[in-house]
């Protein structure tokens, strides 16, 4: 007779099987979107080749279809290894802000936090709580019914006007916070949100991120506990919770929000490097880099045939039309179907210059489009 350990990954296996048979290159937007994707890769772990980047983009898709998998199978939150979490995952000690990554299996931590007895509040974005709060909602109720659970659940808005005074209400009640705090689409900075984010060190890139956790930590005197979801190579799911943060009464609150969100961003790189096909958030992180400046060349003449910098930039079709897309700006140019073809075919041009004409030639050479 199966274990239900071994059910379950016969079901993953399943999964993986049916992810086997869609072309995900017939998918509506998928250049764009895969294009989106390596950017971001190339711009925080410069270190993998781009040659990895669409294996890597399939692996972040199945550890998709593999989270929702999860939120669907009560026995998924029984199966999980945890790590240094024996008094931290409980409700003794009083309320905490338990702050998560979209890495690994992340709606698990809800599952085991409510299965431990833990009352919780769940912090989200409109869009999430939209699109998935219905099937975390039926998830905790089936398990409060199977397991007799008496425990409070609770789903907050994250854009909702009185948010902040509604975490703080729950925390003083002593109910515990869960925060993904790697944000997510619909939590990206926004003209006149300046004074809500920290700018905070992220691999090979400065982030913006949101400081509100701090803030309530502090306010609230309440520790934030690191917790990390991801997924061993046979498929068991890791709950890790790393060094809490505590905060220090009457200390300076913009200091501890700062250091607190780097401890926060710290954790999750560590892992990062490990698992980069189980983050999600590789398809958005671009609406939190920090601009950064760059000086163009100056355009000059070249004696050797010039080559299409595929480095810093690629061609995609979107919406059926050619554009020439920034891999380190995001910015995309909408070009014609001859440069398109011409970019494509460089090595087979005798002279660029002479096919474009002056003007454009030192153009693409500015903008280093060729080199």
């Amino acid at each position: 007779m199966s274990t239900a350990r071994q059910r379950y990954r016969q079901e993953l296996t399943r999964c993986v099987e049916h992810f086997g048979q869609i072309d995900l290159q017939k998918e509506r937007g998928y250049l764009m979107k895969f294009t989106t994707f390596s950017a971001n890769v190339q711009n925080i772990l410069p270190y993998i080749s781009q040659s990895e980047h669409e294996t890597l983009f399939r692996e972040v898709l199945l550890q998709q279809v593999f989270s929702t998998f999860d939120q669907q199978c009560l026995s998924a939150g029984d199966l999980v290894k945890l790590r240094d979490a024996q008094k931290l995952l409980s409700p003794s000690d009083g309320p905490k802000i338990y702050c998560t990554y979209h890495l690994g299996s992340y709606r698990l931590l809800t599952s085991v936090l409510f299965r431990r007895g833990v009352d919780c509040v769940l912090l989200v974005g409109s869009n999430m709580n939209r699109n998935q709060g219905d099937g975390m909602l039926e998830h905790i109720q089936a398990l409060r019914q199977k397991h007799g659970l008496t425990n409070v659940f609770r789903v907050v808005e994250a854009g909702s006007p009185s948010v902040g005074l509604t975490i703080l209400r729950e925390l003083k009640a002593g109910r515990s916070l869960i925060v993904y705090v790697d944000g997510s689409p619909e939590t990206a900075p926004q003209p006149g949100d300046e004074a809500s984010f920290l700018s905070i060190r992220f691999g090979n890139r400065q982030v913006l991120a949101r400081k509100g956790v701090g803030y309530f930590s502090h306010a609230a005197g309440v520790p934030i506990v690191p917790v990390v979801s991801y997924r061993e190579p046979d498929l068991t799911n890791v709950l890790h919770c790393l060094k809490p943060v505590r905060p220090i009464r009457h200390s300076d609150r913009e200091m501890y929000c700062r250091e607190a969100m780097q401890q926060l961003y710290d954790g999750l790189w560590d892992y990062l490097k490990q698992y980069p096909g189980q983050w999600e958030g590789w398809n958005y992180i671009h609406s939190f880099l920090e601009p950064q400046t760059h000086k163009r060349q100056q355009a000059k003449p070249t004696t050797a045939r010039p080559i299409f910098n595929k480095n810093r930039y690629s061609l995609c079709d979107f919406e059926q039309a050619p554009v020439l897309f920034d891999r380190q700006s995001y910015q995309t140019y909408e070009i014609t179907e001859d440069l398109r073809d011409l970019l494509m075919n460089l090595d087979e041009v005798e002279s660029v210059e002479d096919v474009v004409g002056v003007e454009i030639f030192g153009e693409l050479v500015e903008m280093e489009v060729i080199c």
